[in-house]
């Protein structure tokens, strides 16, 4: 069965973790789709909260070792025969004609519908909210398209925000690797999250409020 994998034309570490995934699992015919990446201005930021994705295997290489197809195009829209299926390891905009045409699934950084939008690990450590990730299909509003299955990060008493942060991310990488299993035995939204709007980018002072906050959200969500 073919499976599609939308990217960026560059090194791209998610890609390079959800590819290897995959592989390991085997029973897909997997083809690699790359987008042109458009470098965005650089932001202050206090703490990364996500490995640095550019330091990384170009996926080109990685579909050359493994003998996968592998096309570059100017946007999603202009894949020509895609899959029935298709995962996204990137950020970029899924146009209408290509969601018309087949069924594309994400993971998103934080439980779908309490935390939504960019940087949802910092939001939801911000305002106290559980940590998770939430596999879905992706539709025309931002992470509002079919849930799938949502998974709690575990939190513990003596993390860090790095500690807290790494395991969060790996969790990320391993619900869209091993997606199929979602697909087997989806589940509605945690109980208890209420529906909240989409947030941007956390700023740098807000950002710095978050970090305060850490102690007491591992008070408040900490495994004993």
């Amino acid at each position: 069965m073919r499976l599609g994998l939308l990217t960026y034309a560059l090194p791209h570490l998610k890609t390079e973790q959800v590819l290897h995934g995959l592989l390991l699992r085997g029973g897909w015919d997997i083809e690699v789709y790359a987008l042109p990446f458009t470098p965005r201005p650089e932001r202050k930021v206090l703490f990364q909260h996500r490995p640095d994705q550019f330091a990384a295997a170009h996926p080109a290489g990685i579909a050359r070792r493994f003998s996968l197809p592998y096309r570059e195009v100017a946007t999603a829209d202009d894949i020509p025969d895609p899959p029935e299926l298709m995962l996204v390891t990137v950020g970029a905009l899924i146009g209408p004609r290509l969601l018309e045409r087949t069924r594309v699934l994400n993971v998103h950084s934080g439980l779908i519908p309490a935390v939504r939008g960019l940087d949802a690990f910092k939001w939801a450590v911000h305002d106290g909210m559980p940590l998770g990730v939430s596999l879905h299909a992706i539709d025309a509003e931002v992470d509002r398209g079919e849930h799938i299955l949502s998974l709690p990060t575990p939190v513990y008493p003596d993390d860090t925000p790095a500690t807290l942060a790494r395991r969060h991310y790996e969790a990320e990488i391993a619900l869209l690797a091993g997606f199929q299993d979602a697909l087997r035995a989806p589940a509605p939204p945690l109980p208890g999250l209420e529906d909240r709007p989409a947030r941007k980018r956390m700023p740098a002072a807000v950002e710095e409020e978050m970090l305060a906050r850490f102690p007491a959200y591992l008070d408040r969500h900490g495994q004993a």
